[in-house]
């Protein structure tokens, strides 16, 4: 102890003691703000540490979601569903009013209208209602058929639902079609609308595809048409049906298309009377 304290302690002891205590209190008082410092350096360091973590975690979700898409579209997996591009039914497009059981707008391209259109990345998103209307609106088959004219597996899927065929089969102009066998005789003698089917451009990719023509002619859709009342009378009279076959220019010329020809030879509803069909 210096000089100077030993008098002060001598002087006043009580006072030495006090200024002293003060003086050792005073010590790590100076030292806190270094450990604040390292607080906050260690809080930085983890905060960044869970930044780097939610990133990698983010990163990984994304990665498993991509993976998860391409295995979606895993040619293995939809069987050969491709497109060469999404179809845009937003162009030049003008609402027309449809009114088939309840009124509802819709939207046809070509006529302007936008219907639910099937792709290979909307497939399986697709619900029942859509596939209805796709089934029930006017001309929605033709323009599904036109979006996916180069994959024949995605529209057997489209021609396979349900909810397709349910909604074709209660739409007014083919109703009466498949109940009453005079107004489908009616139908295959009317060579304007018939000519005017078959001048169809998608109807003649269709036609010009062996593979569309067998995935439609195997569809469940196909199947409903030929066990509907009409039909049914025609293929139980071979005879009537090749008749009217051959008195239309237009149905007659079906039988030289070798995909036509295939498909009703393989049909199980068709198969046992192909031979009169197609002579």
């Amino acid at each position: 102890m210096d000089k100077e304290r030993l008098m002060a302690l001598l002087r006043n002891p009580k006072k030495f003691r006090k200024n002293a205590a003060k003086q050792q209190g005073a010590e790590p008082q100076a030292a806190e703000p270094q450990n604040k410092t390292k607080r906050l350096s260690a809080l930085a360091a983890g905060g960044v540490l869970a930044l780097v973590l939610i990133t990698l975690f983010l990163i990984s979700s994304a990665q498993k979601r991509a993976d998860n898409i391409a295995s979606a579209l895993d040619p293995a997996v939809l069987k050969g569903l491709a497109v060469d591009a999404e179809y845009d039914p937003s162009a030049g497009r003008r609402y027309v009013q449809v009114s088939e059981g309840q009124d509802r707008n819709v939207i046809v391209p070509e006529l302007g209208t936008t219907l639910p259109v099937i792709s290979r990345y909307n497939y399986r998103a697709m619900t029942p209602k859509r596939y209805e209307i796709i089934g029930e609106a006017p001309y929605a088959l033709t323009i599904n058929v036109s979006s996916n004219i180069s994959d024949p597996d995605l529209l057997r899927y489209l021609f396979n639902q349900q909810s397709t065929v349910d909604g074709f089969l209660r739409r007014p102009d083919v109703a009466p079609l498949l109940e009453d066998p005079a107004a489908l005789a009616a139908l295959a003698a009317n060579q304007a609308k018939l000519n005017a089917f078959f001048s169809d451009g998608t109807v003649q990719q269709a036609l010009a595809s062996p593979e569309v023509v067998s995935a439609l002619a195997g569809s469940r859709l196909f199947a409903h048409l030929l066990i509907s009342k009409a039909v049914k009378y025609y293929r139980d009279r071979p005879a009537e049906a090749a008749k009217l076959i051959n008195a239309s220019p237009a149905l007659a010329a079906l039988k030289k298309n070798a995909a036509v020809r295939k498909a009703v030879t393989e049909n199980v509803y068709l198969k046992d009377i192909s031979a009169t069909l197609l002579k």
